[in-house]
């Protein structure tokens, strides 16, 4: 049994179909650091049926696949073929050369094969026990493994002597046998709790078939009374058939003489609807009557209504009538002896009222003096403001003039004659005047213009104003409010 040819496609490092081919004595795979000569040693014993990550240095199985390059893109699948020579038929199979094939996919599922033809992995761990061909065997020597071989402690060195020594087989039969033993015993107790239910249930349901025994004696005994009722029914019912009959034919010998009776009851009838007809419509028109003379009787009935409340409310406004009359002419006499009071004060006031409307005239006069008198003091007002406008546009003319020849003779001082100054003076508030001073080559004169003011100093200019007529002829009110006069 040898070592022929292995194949990997896909397998970590190896992302093209290779194939590796040994050769009679020994194979020794040479290269440097990171060129996979461990993938190799990994592939083999991923075949095989390695099933641990770790075991073929990696986090997760699917690892194995090619991941890809900057220049290759990565692969879907992993496959590798491991083929051996069965020439000294050491293995139970009847094929010279044997290929077991491993293929993984990146979605997560794999498959097994076994000469091309899908099989268990436990077939292939079955075909390789105690040829030293397995996860766990020796045909893979590491460094660990040395370690467990020199080393002191004895369960390390056993694993290896037993699979040398063949005898892995039959342990793996032995827990086989024992894990089928214990699945055993777990469906003997289960078979036992079956038992206790099914005796429970065999004992309900043996008074469940008792109770349908008595149930179909029951329905027997129910069965027999109700055919003998049955039958009794039917008797009675033959019976009464029999008289029918009888009944049935004495009436179809009286059929013509019941078909004649019934047609003159059906014209009867045809005249009494007739005539039922009419009396519906003379109702009809009664009721319409009788509702017509009721609805007059209930207008009637509220017309003497309305004419009772009425007679009575004349009847109380009659005596409060009466006692009203008598209080007016009480009021009467009353108001007879005031009147008498006060035409005898009319005539008193009568005197001193003439001797008013003799002052009103008097003051009514001198209002329309007054009057004058204030409207020629505005226009003296206006001319003494054009004035004042004249006066000042002359000095200005006037500087202006003798400004420009101070400028001609520069050398000189030149003397400026004061006529044409104007100063005002303003408004002086007890005065009730303005004053207006002309500054010149003779002494300065001022120009006095009257002008109401009122109590604050602020102008009034409407001839309502009264305030610089002598106290005297000042009247309590102006004479343009005609309200205020005539009241």
């Amino acid at each position: 049994m040898r070592l022929r040819r292995l194949t990997l496609h896909g397998f970590k490092s190896f992302a093209d179909r290779t194939e590796l081919r040994f050769h009679s004595g020994i194979t020794a795979v040479v290269g440097p650091n990171g060129c996979g000569k461990s993938n190799i040693s990994d592939a083999i014993r991923w075949v095989l049926g390695e099933q641990r990550a770790s075991a073929i240095r990696g986090s997760k199985m699917e690892e194995a696949i090619f991941q890809g390059t900057s220049e290759r893109r990565p692969l879907n699948r992993a496959e590798v073929a491991l083929a051996f020579s069965n020439e000294d038929g050491r293995l139970p199979v009847p094929y010279e050369e044997i290929e077991i094939r491993r293929t993984i996919f990146r979605e997560g599922g794999s498959e097994y094969q076994l000469n091309k033809t899908q099989c268990r992995l436990k077939d292939i761990f079955d075909l390789f026990r105690d040829t030293g061909l397995g996860t766990n065997a020796y045909m893979v020597i590491e460094q660990r493994m040395v370690d467990g071989i020199l080393s002191d402690r004895t369960d390390d060195r056993r694993l290896l002597f037993e699979e040398a020594a063949g005898i892995g087989r039959y342990k793996d039969r032995r827990k086989a046998a024992q894990r089928r033993l214990e699945a055993a015993e777990a469906d003997l107790a289960r078979l036992e709790d079956l038992i206790g239910e099914v005796d429970a249930k065999v004992r309900s349901l043996a008074r469940q078939r008792r109770k349908a025994q008595r149930y179909q004696e029951l329905r027997a005994r129910r069965l027999s009374l109700e055919v003998t009722l049955a039958a009794a029914e039917l008797e009675g019912l033959r019976r009464e058939l029999d008289a029918t009959t009888s009944r049935l034919a004495e009436l179809a010998r009286d059929e013509p003489s019941d078909r004649a009776a019934l047609g003159t009851a059906e014209a009867e009838l045809e005249r009494r609807r007739v005539d039922a007809a009419a009396l519906t419509q003379s109702r009809s028109q009664v009721a319409s009557r009788v509702e017509e003379v009721t609805r007059r009787i209930a207008e009637r009935d509220r017309e003497l209504a309305v004419a009772d409340e009425r007679r009575a409310h004349a009847e109380r406004r009659l005596a409060q009538i009466g006692v009203e009359r008598g209080e007016l002419l009480a009021r009467i006499e009353a108001l007879r002896a005031e009147i008498s009071t006060v035409e005898g004060e009319r005539e008193a006031h009568r005197g001193k009222l003439e001797a008013l409307a003799a002052q009103l005239e008097e003051v009514t006069r001198r209002q329309l003096a007054l009057r004058e008198e204030v409207s020629e003091a505005r226009r003296m007002d206006e001319r003494a403001r054009q004035h004042e406008k004249e006066l000042a546009r002359r000095a200005a003319a006037a500087e202006a003039a003798a400004v420009g020849a101070g400028k001609r003779r520069p050398g000189k001082r030149s003397w400026r004659p004061r006529t044409g100054r104007t100063s005002l003076r303003g408004r002086s508030p007890r005065s009730r005047r303005w004053s207006v001073t002309i500054m010149g080559s003779s002494p300065p004169w001022p120009l006095l213009f009257p002008r109401e003011t009122d109590s604050t100093g602020s102008s009034d200019r409407s001839p309502s104003t009264s305030s610089s007529l002598p106290r005297g002829l000042r009247p309590s009110s102006t004479p343009w409010d005609r309200s205020s006069s005539s009241s």
